[in-house]
């Protein structure tokens, strides 16, 4: 009985081993052009010359340039258009050198965010251990050249991350599909897998490697906390029988690499997680330090709000009774928008509470708050404010204003304007101008202050006047509960404060 093999066993054919040659050298582009240059021109660059010094020509001695000396020497290019050839072609191919660095740190960043999206520490360190891992380990492999890819946030791309063995251009390709990649999908399942054969023929199913110039890997996921995250490939330019000690290292690469990440990851986690942590107790103590509504005096009632889209707000509202009895109104708000401009705020706070001790007018208490801004630092610490002084039995007041805070008085009939929010910011100048009117608030009207955000998301005088009428007419003892209803229905761009002092009837 005679046996013959299937053909689907026929792996190894004599014609494939003729017609697979030796993978093509990759040849550096910069270089090749240089090699260009020296056919075409009859000059090249002298590699012995600085990098810091002035570039210098030397005639090129190859053959082609040989049998133009012989056959064809008009054609040569003079010395002086060569140069000027040499020296342009000299910035841009510094300036690639450039961006490819650029572009081997980012890829590595890159890389690093991927276990948990953070990393902060010094990228190039990153880039060099990443790129030093894979040496090592396609060493330990007995590969030539090794390449991380990483998944994206959908699992459906591979983008390259890091190269060894291989051009620097293979860090800007374009991020290849997961699906097709056998090679990638078993390594994401299996761990590591071995491919003696990338060429192998049909009907063998192709690995599909990412590099089409190598004959033989091994690819192996890459998980954190077993959630995978890429894989690292490494290749060798002659087929090659991978056994027991090249998986372990594949895995062990793997691993490390896996580590070297996360490590990577952890120090902006702790510094974000701090972070936040200090802006909730940030944002916490604002609140808690915030007066809430209240009746000041007989017939007097007194609401607050602060509405900001970020974690911390920079504005602030008080009220108080005053050593003379008179009752005294404040909103402010930083002009500066950041974490710095809370800061600011709480100086300000903390300027106007100590200087409402003694006998004042308003104008005198803005001129002190402005002063010791402008005293405790020497940036720029601008505040919008507003001061407001009522006489409780009387109903006479008097309020200044800087900046960009408003104010107008309401009741059943309508509303007038007290101060339009058009002056300077407190501490703009050493001597500030500060907006002053005086009012008499009679009972069944509010007085109105608030900030340029209430406008900005929406909010017209002509709106709050109409909010304010409406509460006055339903003897509603909380307008400002009637405004912040009505703003609920415009986005919260900006930071909004509002402050209102009611006189019952």
């Amino acid at each position: 009985m005679t046996k013959t093999i299937p053909h689907y066993l026929r792996i190894h054919r004599g014609s494939k081993a003729v017609i697979n040659s030796a993978p093509t050298k990759i040849e550096d582009p910069v270089n090749h052009f240089w090699s260009a240059y020296a056919d075409a021109t009859g000059w090249r660059i002298d590699g012995k010359a600085g990098k810091s010094g002035p570039m210098e020509l030397l005639p090129a001695v190859n053959t082609e340039t040989f049998q133009q000396e012989t056959s064809d020497r008009g054609n040569t290019v003079g010395k002086s258009a060569a140069m000027r050839l040499a020296e342009s072609a000299s910035k841009l191919a510094e300036e690639l050198s450039q961006n490819r660095e650029a572009i081997r740190i980012q890829e590595a960043e890159l890389a690093s965010r991927a276990p948990l999206l953070g990393g902060d520490v010094p990228r190039l360190r990153i880039a060099d251990r990443i790129e030093k891992l894979l040496g090592d380990a396609a060493a330990a492999c007995h590969c030539d050249a090794a390449a991380l890819y990483t998944l994206d946030d959908d699992t459906q791309f591979l983008k390259t991350r890091a190269v060894f063995g291989l051009p620097p251009k293979r860090l800007e390709s374009t991020a290849r599909t997961l699906r097709g990649s056998r090679g990638d999908l078993e390594a994401l399942v299996q761990g590591v897998v071995l491919m003696d054969d990338l060429d192998a023929a049909p009907p063998i199913p192709s690995w599909n490697s990412p590099e089409k110039a190598f004959r033989s890997g091994i690819c192996a996921s890459v998980l954190c906390d077993d959630v995978p995250i890429g894989t690292v490939w490494f290749f060798s330019k002659s087929n090659k029988t991978f056994g027991v000690s090249e998986s372990s290292a594949a895995r062990l690469a793997a691993s490390h690499l896996s580590l070297e990440l996360t490590y990577a990851a952890i120090p902006d986690i702790e510094a974000r997680q701090s972070s936040a942590g200090a802006m909730t107790d940030v944002a916490n103590w604002q609140y808690e330090s915030l007066p809430v509504g209240a009746m000041l005096a007989t017939d007097w009632r007194v609401d607050g709000m602060v509405e900001s889209p970020r974690p911390w707000a920079c504005g602030w509202h008080t009220w108080d009774v005053l050593p003379d009895g008179n009752l005294m109104l404040a909103i402010a708000e930083s002009v500066d928008s950041t974490a710095k401009g809370a800061m600011i705020a709480s100086v300000a706070r903390a300027a106007m509470t100590a200087h409402t001790g003694y006998r004042h007018t308003p104008t005198q208490l803005m001129q002190r708050v402005s002063d010791t801004l402008w005293q405790t630092s020497t940036g720029e610490q601008l505040i919008s404010m507003l001061y407001a002084r009522v006489d409780p039995d009387t109903g006479d007041g008097e309020v200044a204003a800087a900046g960009s805070i408003s104010a107008i008085i309401g009741n059943q009939y309508g509303f007038r304007p007290v101060v339009d929010g058009k002056s300077e910011p407190l501490n703009t100048r050493l001597d500030p101008q500060v907006e002053t009117e005086h009012f008499l608030l009679i009972p069944g009207e509010t007085l109105l202050g608030y900030s340029a955000g209430m406008t900005d998301d929406g909010a017209t005088q002509m709106q709050l006047g109409g909010h304010l009428r409406t509460a006055m007419a339903q003897r509603d003892n909380n307008p400002l509960a009637l405004i912040r209803r009505a703003m609920t229905k415009n986005a919260l761009n900006h930071e909004r404060g509002a402050v209102t002092l009611l006189r019952q009837e």
